[in-house]
């Protein structure tokens, strides 16, 4: 990136560089003004003295400051705003609240010049900002030296200071320095204004944080929900466990997987051929080996990769969280899904830091309490059927030449692949999604042939889907746990896959079934995606704003 020019001005004439005395030799950066010259003086230098005098190591800077001194303790911002700020909030008057001295670190926010021997700068640490008084007096330095010194730091670079707490005149709690500020690392570009531009965005997502503080809460919010979701299975008694990401013909989810191999795995009948591996879909079949061994409550939080589309919703990459609970039926993961998902957005709604959130969190507890204080429901077949005023053909007789007949009647454009499966999901994306808005809704009694996992009677599956916003949020079902049964949906997956050429059709995975045979316990399981909360909560257009580093086509330009 191109460096800025400083331009000089009351505010930029505050900032600078590392503080010190250097050999004459080193221009002064005093007189350079923009940032381009401050990296060129630092870049000129040997290593080693880039480190002393710009980069020191941390320890020594503690060293430094707390030389001689009594009793100092290291500690972050926001530790020290909970010790003090209560302490005389409302006293009027420059204070000095106790003789304690604190180390305290943090980036420059901001710095303001009251004169030639007094600055106040705001550093920021943990999110969270503190207020430094820096007064030639306090430090027993001449103005000349003091401004010296303090005038060559610029927003953006990383410092640590020693001092005690006080307050300001309007009694603003901060750090009334006691020694001269100290560099730990410095800033060599100009930060630029907030970045509007979402393709300038997507290329520079470091800046962006730095800049756009909605962007940073984004993920911060979307840390909380992670951790919300770990702390209401954790207090159910469930362990997080790590399933295999690379794998040979993963699956768990009717989806195109990532194929890939290793140098070092080669095929068994044929060593100098590579095994193809791939990435997995989803833990899914992983997570459920792991009930069959005896873990009767288990979860997972963690990416899983899908060879398809990159859009507004869509990533290659994504994570969800998947539990998975021995005899465990369909309502009771429903009731499961209503709790976790309603103490979240209540969690939310009620801590100040997550204001990007409190609004959508707000608004979905009204509309849950405003439905008699639970999620909607709706039937797959019975609603369907309420909403094309068509019966559909019975359960068992839902071939794809029956659907297309259906599709006739209705008089809807056919699908691209046109097998049962697909003309199906179709129908429900047309019919019963869009019926899903505001409140959490259920959609359950799903056909068979759309849940080939999931325990199904009379070609019924025992599974739901929750939609909030017309979106899918969650799926969960009751496991299927007849190894039979399940080697008879796998090979009727197979066939879809051969005879429509549906790549979403699920693969096969012959050891599971044989791991079956074990004796598998009635487990529900579940799983959600975490990114698509996220982009609920925080009212999020698109994905790419909720991944650290956007989609996998931004990730590439960085």
């Amino acid at each position: 990136m191109r460096p800025l020019r400083y331009t000089t001005s009351a505010a930029s004439s505050t900032a600078g560089p590392a503080p010190g005395h250097y050999p004459a030799k080193i221009r002064d950066l005093k007189e350079d003004s923009d940032f381009a010259g401050r990296k060129k003086v630092i870049s000129d230098l040997s290593l080693d003295c880039q480190d002393k005098k710009y980069y020191p190591r941390i320890g020594f800077l503690e060293e430094k400051l707390s030389r001689d001194l009594k009793d100092v303790k290291l500690i972050r911002i926001p530790q020290f705003r909970s010790k003090y700020e209560s302490l005389f909030k409302e006293t009027p008057g420059l204070h000095k609240i106790d003789d304690k001295f604190y180390i305290v670190s943090g980036k420059i926010q901001s710095i303001r010049k009251a004169g030639r021997g007094s600055f106040f700068i705001d550093l920021i640490q943990d999110y969270t900002k503190l207020q430094l008084m820096v007064h030639h007096k306090v430090m027993g330095l001449d103005k000349e030296s003091f401004l010296e010194h303090h005038s060559r730091f610029r927003p953006g670079d990383q410092c640590i200071c020693v001092g005690t707490p006080g307050t300001t005149r309007v009694g603003e709690l901060s750090l009334r320095l006691i020694r001269p500020l100290e560099l730990a690392s410095p800033a060599l570009h100009s930060l630029p204004p907030k970045l509007m531009d979402p393709a300038l965005i997507n290329r520079n997502r470091v800046v962006d944080y730095l800049v756009n503080e909605k962007s940073q809460k984004v993920i911060l919010a979307r840390a909380r929900i992670i951790s919300l979701i770990r702390l209401f299975l954790e207090s159910r008694d469930f362990i997080e466990v790590a399933t295999p990401v690379i794998g040979s013909g993963n699956t768990g989810a009717n989806a195109t997987p990532f194929v890939t191999s290793s140098v070092h795995v080669k095929q068994k009948d044929d060593e100098s051929q590579l095994s193809q591996l791939s990435l997995r879909v989803a833990p899914e079949l992983w997570l459920k080996r792991l009930i069959i061994s005896g873990f009767d409550k288990i979860y997972e939080v963690g990416p899983s990769f899908r060879n398809e589309g990159i859009d507004a919703t869509h990533n290659p990459e994504f994570t969800t969280c998947e539990f998975y609970r021995t005899f465990t039926s369909l309502d009771q993961l429903m009731e499961m899904t209503q709790k976790m998902i309603m103490g979240i957005v209540k969690d939310l709604a009620s801590q100040p830091k997550f204001t990007i959130c409190h609004d959508r969190s707000v608004q979905l507890i009204n509309d849950v309490k405003q439905n008699g204080d639970v999620f909607r429901k709706i039937d797959f077949v019975s609603e369907l059927e309420r909403q094309t005023g068509v019966r559909l053909p019975k359960m068992n007789e839902l071939t794809s030449v029956k659907l297309l007949s259906y599709y006739d009647m209705l008089g809807l454009e056919r699908p691209e692949i046109i097998s049962n499966y697909q003309l199906l999901d179709n129908l429900s994306s047309i019919y019963l999604e869009p019926l899903c808005q505001s409140c959490p809704t259920f959609i359950y009694n799903i056909p068979e042939i759309l849940s080939p996992l999931a325990k199904s009677t009379e070609y019924i599956s025992r599974r739901f889907e929750l939609y909030i916003d017309g979106k899918e949020l969650v799926n969960a079902y009751e496991e299927e746990n007849n190894p039979f049964k399940q080697e008879a949906k796998f090979l009727t997956q197979l066939k879809l896959k051969k005879e429509f050429n549906d790549e979403e059709s699920m693969i096969p995975d012959h050891r599971y079934t044989r791991f079956m045979e074990w004796g598998m316990p009635p487990t529900g399981g579940w799983g959600m995606g975490i990114d698509r909360l996220v982009m609920l909560l925080t009212q999020t257009e698109r994905i790419d704003n909720v991944l650290t580093f956007g989609r996998l086509s931004d990730v590439l330009k960085q």
